[in-house]
């Protein structure tokens, strides 16, 4: 079945509500160290607070190193684009992973350090997210299904990322 690009009945509204927010040091996107590696914004931990009808949906994460937490980037409009960023002109918000987006829900696989289905706080290490960010979903990262090791990545990305872990690697011998 074809159908038109331009059915306005194509054109939904969804309610999505957050299962929790985060509980972090960090309440502005500037006050994060933006270090971007496996880690995410590094070394941190930081703390997600579910909602108590979700709590006792944590149980059965024992086991899991990892998990995917989808959040709901609320201060997006706040975001600024890093002064030595290395996207070409003519990349656009698809081909990235700022924040700032038409619908700005974030993703990030953090790890696992402890979790309470008792009193629904999870706490995770790496996760790109500051205070108050409303929780969307949080699932578990299975290797087989979640990483793709042949994946590939255009020229101007895998420059950025060489050239930031040139930076970085500089950084750490000092």
């Amino acid at each position: 079945m074809h159908v038109e690009s331009n059915d306005k009945t194509l054109r939904e509204s969804y309610v999505v509500n957050s299962i929790g927010y985060v509980k972090s040091k960090y309440h502005h996107p500037d006050d994060v160290p933006h270090t971007h590696g496996k880690n995410g914004w590094g070394e941190d931990t930081t703390e997600i607070i579910l909602y108590p009808e979700h709590a006792p949906s944590l149980e059965g994460l024992k086991g899991y190193s990892h998990i995917i937490v989808l959040f709901w980037v609320h201060k997006a409009s706040e975001w600024k684009l890093p002064r030595h960023h290395h996207k070409p002109p003519g990349v656009k918000v698809f081909a990235t992973r700022m924040p700032v987006r038409p619908n700005p829900i974030a993703l990030s696989v953090v790890e696992l350090v402890t979790f309470s289905p008792e009193n629904g706080r999870v706490l995770v290490k790496g996760l790109d997210a500051i205070a108050g960010s409303p929780i969307l979903d949080i699932k578990p990262y299975i290797a087989d299904f979640d990483s793709f090791p042949e994946a590939t990545l255009p020229k101007w990305v895998e420059n950025a990322l060489k050239h930031h872990h040139a930076h970085e690697n500089h950084k750490d011998r000092r």
